[in-house]
Order: C-alpha cells, then sequence, then structure tokens
C-alpha cells in the first residue's frame, strides 16, 4: 500500500510535466490553427506572396490567400467592377490581387461565371467594397452623402438581405460551379493586407 501511495504522485506528476503548457487556453480563448499551418489552406501561394505584396500576413515568402469561400458568391452589390479574360484575368489569384491593389476600395472578390457580354463564356473576376447581407437585413445607401463606392447599379439600392448564391457553371443556375470562389481581402489600421 505504501508503495501505490508514492507511486500514483509521480505518475500524476509525470503526465503533467509531459503535457506542454499552453498558457491562456484553459479559458477556450485560443480557437485558433496554428499559424504556421496557414499554408495548408491557402490558395494562390506563390501568386500572392509578400515579395508582391509586402504587408500580406502570411507565415512564410509563398503568401497565399485562406479568406475564400470555394462554390460560393459571398460578395456584396456596392463599387462593382468587372475584369475579364480578355483584360488578363486568367484565374482567381489574378481576382484576389486586384483587390489586394485597390484595398482602398476592395474588399471582397469573385471569380466566377457572370455571363455578361465581356467575359466570353469564361469565368471572370469582379470587386465589391460591401459583402452580401443576411436575409434579414435591406440596406439604403444614401448616394448624397456617400462617396467612394461607386459604381452602384440603382436595382441593387436598396440592398437586400438574401443568402449567399452559389457560383454556377450556367446562366439558368442549375449547375453548381466548384471551381467558381469568392474571398475577402482587408488593409488594417497598421497597414497589414490580409486576404
Amino acid at each position: 500500500m505504501h508503495f501505490i501511495s508514492i507511486l500514483f504522485p509521480l505518475l500524476l506528476a509525470s503526465d503533467a510535466l509531459a503535457t506542454p503548457f499552453r498558457g491562456h487556453q484553459h479559458n477556450n480563448a485560443d480557437i485558433f490553427p496554428d499559424f504556421n499551418t496557414y499554408s495548408d489552406w491557402a490558395i494562390c501561394k506563390g501568386v500572392i506572396t509578400k515579395a508582391r505584396f509586402p504587408t500580406l500576413q502570411a507565415p512564410n515568402d509563398k503568401g497565399g490567400c485562406v479568406r475564400y469561400y470555394q462554390g460560393i458568391d459571398m460578395t456584396g452589390v456596392v463599387t462593382e467592377l468587372h475584369f475579364y479574360f480578355k483584360d488578363g484575368f486568367k484565374s482567381a489569384c489574378d481576382c484576389a490581387a486586384e483587390c489586394l491593389k485597390q484595398s482602398a476600395i476592395c474588399t471582397n472578390w469573385v471569380w466566377k461565371h457572370t455571363f455578361m457580354a465581356g467575359d466570353s463564356g469564361k469565368r471572370s473576376c469582379t470587386l465589391y467594397s460591401s459583402p452580401n447581407l443576411p436575409s434579414g437585413v435591406t440596406l439604403k445607401y444614401n448616394l448624397a452623402k456617400s462617396m467612394g463606392f461607386m459604381p452602384l447599379d440603382p436595382g441593387n439600392n436598396p440592398q437586400m438581405g438574401a443568402p449567399a448564391p452559389l457560383t454556377f457553371l450556367d446562366k439558368a443556375g442549375k449547375i453548381p460551379d466548384k471551381f467558381g470562389v469568392s474571398g475577402f481581402t482587408m488593409l488594417d489600421q497598421d497597414g497589414r493586407l490580409f486576404c
């Protein structure tokens, strides 16, 4: 019995020492994955890089974007700028990079088939400064007191909230496009870029 009373505390202590200390994790505040695994989920690695965007927040020089939604168009209606294949936009990475370049007016982008005259049947890029609104929200923009948001299609004011649409391969919206993608970019108050 004396042997067990000595051995048991030693086993507990050895287990406690073998478990790494995780600081504040006991309060469930740290819900985030290890920053060094960022590149596991990043798209556009090697295209959206720290060399191209020096203030890009990424763990290594390969960069990339992790704030994206595959097959979903989470963009809104404000500052609707279109770029096509004929303009040199050949991939979603070109689209995300353009949003980063125009960080003063762009916070989200989508790469999808728009079925507009300029897209020649290919996916194209659209930049926005507002995201999709949830279905319970409608927002009317005061054009007289607003600035830096043009263009805004009059049919989109007010902006009606709705579930985020999928991206599609057909104009009828019947065949989902799993290679359509949309994402967020952001320039924070310290001048750091996120995507």
